[in-house]
């Protein structure tokens, strides 16, 4: 019974440790760390596409990058960890689709340029696209992950002066995660 309480308490300790980190890393988020520059969303895709190799071909997900994206006044390494984040986050959800894929690219909508991470994962309901942008806030709890993620990548970009949103059709039907940028 005590190496049972024991094993546990060192899981729940894991898993506090994991959240503080992660909560450490949303404060960090909230501000701009590094000299901005200009320069196009592309090779940062790129570069996050990198750190994300092995969990795309696990996974079986390709990537498609849209070239020549282009330049914005950013945080190089904040603007990174975003597309890691939201390619990670497309990963989890693709499992066991045909065909798994996600598209970065960029889109004119009237006067403003919109930036995308799309997948064709199993999608989510109207209902809940604020909701995956709170602090801890799972949609599905046995998935990986603490649930910070999508809330660093909206604090990164608010940071930037710009928004972000979710645009999905709902179950089976993929997920678009928009942001814009000054």
């Amino acid at each position: 019974r005590i190496r049972n309480d024991a094993a546990r308490i060192m899981s729940a300790s894991g898993k506090m440790r994991e959240r503080l980190d992660d909560l450490l890393n949303l404060a960090r988020a909230g501000r701009i760390a590094n000299p901005t520059e200009a320069i196009s969303l592309t090779p940062l895709a790129e570069e996050a596409r990198g750190l994300c190799e092995g969990g795309l071909a696990a996974a079986g997900v390709t990537l498609r990058i849209e070239p020549g994206m282009p330049e914005v006044l950013v945080d190089r390494v904040r603007f990174v960890e975003v597309f890691q984040n939201l390619i990670e986050n497309a990963i989890k959800f693709t499992p066991g689709r045909p065909l798994p894929l996600v598209e970065i690219g960029v889109r004119q909508d009237g006067t403003q340029r919109t930036f995308f991470v799309k997948d064709n994962g199993i999608g989510i309901p109207t209902r809940f696209h604020d909701r995956v942008f709170g602090l801890f806030d799972k949609l599905d709890p046995r998935t990986e992950g603490s649930g910070v993620g999508l809330a660093v990548v909206r604090r990164i970009v608010e940071v930037h002066g710009g928004r972000v949103w979710i645009e999905s059709d709902g179950e089976g039907h993929g997920t678009t995660i928009c942001f814009t940028l000054p």
